[in-house]
């Protein structure tokens, strides 16, 4: 038996090793583990192996938590596992990790972890803590997303999204919204990259919350740094920030087909992050913004 996982690498990197540390001592499968059902009964059961975490990108934030998200190739779903008795030992962050990441790279995990404290600072409910802390995300990672894009090798700016990225992770705790809900489901189902997929659905998933979240723009905006106090302030600075960072404009531009948009739908509706979003959408409403966010983009 071995001492411990050690997952290094990115969410991807992290999460199967996080797969591994939940069934490395137990004969439970790993379905058994999804979030949606109850918890295994790992009594009497060998402990969950120690678990460190290092990312090499910033990010997920997938080093902050026990939970993981994996495909389900049976169903082209893909579904969190996790259990309440699991989560990292120790998280390790050394932005010396980070500064081989192509630009390409760092832009599209940089927006993953902007999208991340973004979406959970508009979860409904009372946490401050949380939403202190998505707050505090947003502004290390809008001061310093740029500058780590621009040069690799800025350890300060590497060190600022880190942090950045690691206190979104915590602050999805809160939950996320249909940003995370679609971009799941299109990865599912076309391999896509996770944080480009987010980042090309946040727009349209910004227009259908506008009148949910109008509320807690101007605190974002101040976060973000950004002149005004206006939900249009806050979209048009996205849509540059996008601009800047060469995002394709519509999911259409990186191979999704409308045909597809029914059953990206109906998947994301079973994703926990849907549950949490600011607007509940109906089937014909997350359909339609599907459709959007294929079709229209920004």
């Amino acid at each position: 038996m071995h001492d411990g996982v050690i997952a290094v690498g990115g969410g991807s990197g992290m999460d199967g090793g996080k797969a591994i540390a939940l069934t490395a001592n137990n004969c439970i499968d790993l379905w058994a583990f999804e979030y949606e059902s109850p918890p295994p009964d790992v009594s009497g059961q060998t402990p969950f192996p120690p678990l460190i975490t290092i990312p090499t990108t910033a990010g997920t934030g997938a080093e902050t938590e026990g939970t993981a998200m994996i495909t389900e190739t049976g169903r082209m779903l893909k579904l969190c596992i996790w259990h309440p008795q699991f989560r990292p030992r120790a998280a390790l962050l050394d932005p010396a990790l980070c500064t081989g990441l192509p630009k390409h790279l760092t832009a599209w995990t940089g927006l993953d972890a902007l999208i991340h404290a973004l979406e959970a600072y508009c979860v409904p409910g009372f946490h401050p803590m949380c939403d202190g802390i998505a707050l505090q995300g947003l502004q290390l990672i809008s001061a310093w997303l740029i500058p780590a894009t621009q040069r690799p090798d800025h350890l300060e700016a590497r060190g600022g999204m880190l942090a950045g990225s690691c206190l979104a992770g915590v602050a999805f705790l809160k939950g996320l919204g249909l940003v995370h809900a679609i971009s799941h489901m299109v990865g599912a189902e076309y391999d896509t990259h996770h944080g480009l997929t987010n980042a090309i659905v946040l727009p349209a998933v910004l227009r259908f919350n506008r009148d949910t979240i109008v509320g807690k723009v101007p605190a974002i905006n101040r976060a973000m740094g950004i002149q005004g106090d206006s939900f249009e302030d806050l979209y048009q600075f996205v849509c540059g920030l996008l601009d800047r960072l060469q995002i394709p404009r519509s999911l259409a531009e990186i191979g999704v087909a409308t045909e597809s948009a029914g059953q990206i739908a109906t998947k994301a509706a079973l994703d926990s992050a849907a549950a949490t979003n600011p607007r509940q959408a109906s089937p014909e409403e997350l359909h339609t913004l599907v459709l959007d966010a294929i079709i229209q983009g920004r």
